[in-house]
């Protein structure tokens, strides 16, 4: 009950486009630390973009009519995680590739429609 509690606070409690913001900033963090073999640095950021976007569903499911993004932001969970077992299994190239899907793939998915709110 706890954790669901905490999690409903979070998603009330976050600015959307801040969010975003660090978004597309994290990404580029992760990219940059797979290029340099800091693999620590790049899974706890890429974990971190994981629960962001369980943010944006919250957000997007609550809002309503919004189908699209919600599917598009349990999407980006999941290459958040490719990201991480990735670099969890040592592998920088597949994680590399990964990165680059999750940072095209943010801008062309919701931005045209849902940005600016």
């Amino acid at each position: 009950m706890v954790l669901s509690s905490s999690a409903v606070i979070a998603e009330s409690e976050f600015d959307f486009e801040e969010l975003m913001n660090d978004v597309e900033t994290k990404i580029q963090e992760v990219q940059n630390n797979i290029a340099a073999k800091d693999a620590n640095t790049a899974v706890t950021q890429a974990k971190q973009l994981q629960d962001e976007f369980k943010l944006v569903e919250g957000f997007f499911a609550k809002r309503g009519n919004a189908d699209d993004a919600t599917h598009n932001a349990k999407e980006y969970q999941d290459k958040a995680a490719n990201i991480q077992n990735a670099l969890a299994a040592g592998d920088f190239d597949t994680a590399a590739v990964a990165a680059n899907d999750f940072s095209k793939q943010c801008r062309g998915a919701c931005h045209d429609k849902y940005k600016p709110l």
